[in-house]
């Protein structure tokens, strides 16, 4: 089968159809036994968490490729393409692997959904293909929860050596629940019994939900700020100079090719997670030198610069909550001078928008109000009227290339466009900007 074919086959499931499914792993796991328990075959980092999941999978697959490894990485959502999401050595999956994976899985998908009488969901469906592709491609794999943790399809793993919760915020409160404590528990689902739990929060009340899932399980928690931290974290041209203590030793002058200060966070939760996984001597600072440097992560904070040089630098970023806006504003108002930020923003129907525009107000901006295709999105008309009572000024454009060309257009030398609300957004806007 071909990697058109098996896209086409993904996108009659709907990319957001496991949301409304009833939260369970029976699916999954009728699935992975009809494919012989691949997901048994994996030993894996993995990492749930509010924001900055994807940055730390690929920091941690990147260190891991520097200590000598083969490792697979599964991330979600994906920005431009489905083959992002299923990546060996950081690059994605060939389209005719892709289409030979599927091509292989597609009788046994058949089988279990005759079986159990119900459909499996696109996320499920392309979870089944990472575990059966990465148990003979890879010596590790760097899995990224796809929603929550406890229920999520990634969650029939059962060989996981280090459990990732970056942090704890609100986020999918209709699935997930409305209060950070809720959502702690759920996210802590992902702990297995023996494994050591690697965070990035900070909160006292949500570090006790932890500690509970974990003491029930027998599983120790290395904590930032505890066991492992930032030493330094400076700005550097193009990215971040960082130095980190791990459980282990001291890593210094460690460049991140990555903009904005909440990536250190994420830089040394994905270091400790590498430092708990492999012995000490298989990460010299020169390995992990080599692993920083090489860690590219689209769609946050990414600067692309137009072939024009009179025309504004052009900022993507895939800030979908409050809390991640709210990073997105207070790194770009640090590393990158401007007088006003024209932003093209998109956002699905399930965020917490009048709080990501308030986010905004931080800064001198404009908007322009746009709208993802094939996924559910807030109205711009709604964005617009939210904006203005913020107090900012918005008006819409609903194709995103027309919104992002009418914002290179309006925006003066001195100023600069921001794309976010959404990883679909700012897909939609990378392919149009680089193609």
């Amino acid at each position: 089968m071909s990697y058109g074919e098996a896209r086409a086959y993904l996108d009659s499931l709907g990319v957001d159809s496991m949301k409304s499914l009833i939260p369970s792993l029976h699916r999954m796991e009728a699935f992975m036994e009809a494919l012989g328990h691949p997901e048994q075959a994996i030993t894996a980092i993995h990492v749930t968490g509010t924001n900055g999941k994807t940055s730390t999978a690929r920091i941690a697959s990147s260190v891991l490729r520097a200590a000598g490894l083969k490792v697979a990485t599964y991330t979600s959502p994906h920005l431009q393409g489905v083959r992002e999401r299923l990546a060996l050595g950081g690059a994605p999956l060939p389209e005719d692997e892709f289409g030979a994976v599927f091509d292989h899985i597609r009788p046994y998908i058949d089988f279990v959904e005759k079986e159990i009488e119900e459909r499996l969901s696109y996320f499920e469906v392309l979870t089944g293909m990472f575990f059966l592709w990465a148990a003979d491609a890879a010596d590790v794999a760097v899995v990224e929860v796809g929603l929550g943790g406890r229920w999520d399809a990634t969650n029939v793993l059962t060989n996981v050596p280090v459990a990732v919760i970056t942090n704890i915020d609100l986020d999918h409160v209709a699935m997930l629940g409305r209060e950070r404590t809720t959502i702690a528990k759920e996210k802590s689902g992902i702990i297995k019994h023996g494994t050591t739990v690697v965070t990035g929060e900070l909160d006292p009340e949500i570090l006790d939900v932890i500690d509970v899932e974990a003491q029930a399980r027998a599983a120790p928690v290395a904590k930032i700020e505890r066991d492992f931290r930032i030493l330094d974290n400076t700005l550097a041209v193009g990215g971040r100079y960082l130095s980190l203590r791990t459980s282990g030793r001291d890593y210094e002058g460690l460049f991140l090719p990555l903009h904005g200060v909440h990536q250190a966070r994420n830089a040394a939760v994905a270091l400790e997670a590498a430092v708990t996984l492999l012995p000490d001597e298989s990460l010299a600072e020169e390995v992990v030198q080599e692993g920083f440097a090489e860690v590219a992560v689209p769609g946050r904070l990414e600067v692309l610069r137009p072939e024009d040089e009179d025309a504004p630098p052009v900022v993507l970023d895939v800030a979908h909550n409050p809390t991640g806006m709210a990073a997105a504003v207070t790194s770009l108002t640090e590393a990158m001078p401007f007088d006003r930020a024209i932003v093209v923003i998109g956002i699905l129907d399930d965020k917490d928008h009048r709080g990501m525009l308030a986010e905004l107000a931080r800064m001198p901006c404009t908007l322009i109000a746009t709208e993802a295709r094939n996924v559910r999105s807030v109205a711009p008309g709604e964005i617009e009227a939210v904006a203005g009572e913020v107090g900012l000024s918005c008006h819409v454009i609903p194709q995103i290339p027309a919104a992002v060309s009418a914002a290179v257009e309006e925006a003066g030398a001195d100023d600069l466009v921001l794309v976010t609300g959404s990883h679909y957004v700012v897909g939609e806007a990378r392919t149009f900007l680089t193609s």
